[in-house]
């Protein structure tokens, strides 16, 4: 009777042993997924604040003057006046002849790009 039960005890070790391995192993790779996915959070974040500081360079008011003067005869620039700015309710309505125009010119435009969608280029994506 005594070597059934240890062969009983041997068994449920070696159960137990297993389990705890896998459990272990489990975790291991569940950390090494959450620290991949830690590094890319981190990027992201590092690259929005690199394009917030870019922003905040691109937009600043004496770079854009110094634009606006280089291409001011380019662009037609002109101060905007108060009486300008106007709420919604007071632009006038687009005519529907005007929406269809747009509707008809955007279905010619549509198929010259199919037709030019149609050319094989050799880009790396093609043929795999």
């Amino acid at each position: 009777m005594l070597r059934t039960f240890d062969i009983i005890l041997i068994t449920v070790m070696l159960a137990a042993a297993t389990v705890t391995y896998k459990i272990k192993y489990d975790a291991g790779k569940r950390m090494a997924e959450i620290a991949k996915l830690q590094r890319k959070i981190d990027f992201e974040k590092d690259t929005i604040t690199l394009l917030k500081a870019d922003w905040s360079l691109l937009t600043q008011p004496n770079r854009l003057q110094k634009l606006v003067d280089i291409y001011q005869s380019e662009l037609d620039l002109k101060p905007i006046d108060a009486n300008q700015i106007v709420s919604i309710d007071e632009i006038p309505e687009r005519p529907a002849d005007d929406i269809e125009n747009i509707i008809s010119s955007s279905d010619e435009l549509l198929a010259s790009i199919k037709k030019t969608d149609q050319i094989k280029t050799g880009s790396v994506g093609q043929g795999r």
